[in-house]
């Protein structure tokens, strides 16, 4: 088993702490995206994992073998765990064949575990090619396989798509993620992108000033998030005040009955809201609200979708992107604006009146000191 368990562990370089008391279970063979803006303290993590780093407190186990404490660390050498950087980082001397078995010991067996990985990874026949003569994306798959030869317990991939196109880094990601899930292989990605984490990840572990703010699944990630700050960090939010009432809606009123009742990962709801919107299907995340407590009132711009009759609207502007848009509108008599992600065949034009409808129950955090994010 390589089930990796990071156990309360602290680091600090010098007065600054970077990670402070982190815990996570990786399970074996899975993919599990560190998802964080810059400087929260994601790559401090992966290198505490590869051993670059020591740590100041807890521990840090694959399997039953313990790799960290704060008084004792195995050498990176002998952790058994694997590296994809930010950059290929190949050695220009050495063919991409040498570049693969370059930490494999020679012999026959050598050339058939290259010939296998350059197979694996897309690059048969390309052994005797120079790395000067790779695209980018090829020589980002030279580099997976070059850190998959030693067989390792765990593999680290920091940031391995972000010097890419778009369109290729998107591919790209998406073949490699097939060959970690096809080899059974414990994963862990450093990303910023949350387009990239949420796409690839079977856990997405969201950071932010060296500390674990919420982990779960993408989609838990996303439709869940714990914080408001979370919300607005992995997706589009549109906030609005609101006043909480406990009682639920009448599931033909909210017209949101195919997100209630027991089924997996389905929200429901626990009471709803008065706001902007109208008297919309709620749930309370993390709390518990009480009936006329204001609150914080959070939803996705995709939840607003265009409708007959619903919620009166006048469009203010508009911000294409080909496939969709985002929409802003001026809610009538309201006086708050709120952003609808709306499919490219039905965009409104500026200033046409427009009714909206909420078509998934909004999130409610508590309006305090402890959500400043």
């Amino acid at each position: 088993m390589t089930t990796v368990t990071i156990k309360n562990v602290g680091l600090s370089y010098g007065n600054a702490p970077a990670l402070q008391d982190v815990s996570l279970v990786i399970p074996s063979g899975s993919l599990v995206a560190i998802l964080g803006p810059s400087g929260c303290g994601k790559t401090s993590l992966l290198m505490a994992l590869a051993g670059l780093v020591g740590i100041n407190s807890g521990s840090i186990t694959v399997g039953s073998r313990e790799l960290s404490t704060a008084s004792s660390r195995v050498p990176p050498e002998q952790r058994g765990v694997g590296w994809v950087p930010q950059e290929a980082s190949l050695f220009p001397h050495l063919s991409v064949g040498d570049n693969i078995g370059f930490g494999l010991p020679a012999g026959r067996r050598r050339g058939d575990k290259v010939d296998e990985l350059a197979e694996l990874v897309g690059l048969a026949g390309f052994q005797d090619r120079s790395p000067t003569k790779l695209s980018g994306g090829q020589a980002q798959r030279v580099a997976l396989a070059r850190a998959l030869a030693p067989s390792p317990d765990v593999l680290l991939l920091d940031e391995p798509f972000g010097a890419l196109d778009t369109v290729l880094r998107h591919s790209l990601a998406r073949d490699v993620a097939k060959v970690l899930r096809d080899g059974d292989i414990t994963a862990v990605l450093v990303t910023h992108d949350r387009e990239e984490a949420l796409d690839l990840a079977d856990l997405v572990v969201v950071m932010d000033a060296g500390r674990i703010v919420q982990v779960g699944t993408p989609l838990e990630i996303y439709e869940s998030p714990a914080t408001p700050w979370v919300a607005s960090f992995v997706g589009d939010t549109v906030e609005l005040p609101g006043v909480w009432r406990d009682d639920a809606l009448d599931c033909q009123q909210c017209g949101a009955k195919d997100f209630c009742g027991p089924a997996e990962n389905r929200l429901g709801c626990s009471g709803h809201v008065e706001c902007a919107l109208g008297d919309v299907a709620a749930t309370a995340r993390g709390y518990e609200p009480t009936a006329g407590e204001t609150v914080r009132v959070v939803v996705r711009p995709e939840w607003l979708v265009p409708a007959s009759t619903g919620i009166p609207a006048r469009v203010r502007g508009v911000s294409y992107a080909g496939h969709d848009a985002l929409v802003e509108f001026d809610l009538e008599g309201a006086g708050e604006r709120v952003r609808a992600r709306i499919a490219a065949p039905f965009l409104p034009t500026v200033g046409q009146d427009f009714h909206l409808a909420l078509r998934h129950p909004a999130l409610v955090f508590p309006v305090s000191p402890q959500n400043p994010r």
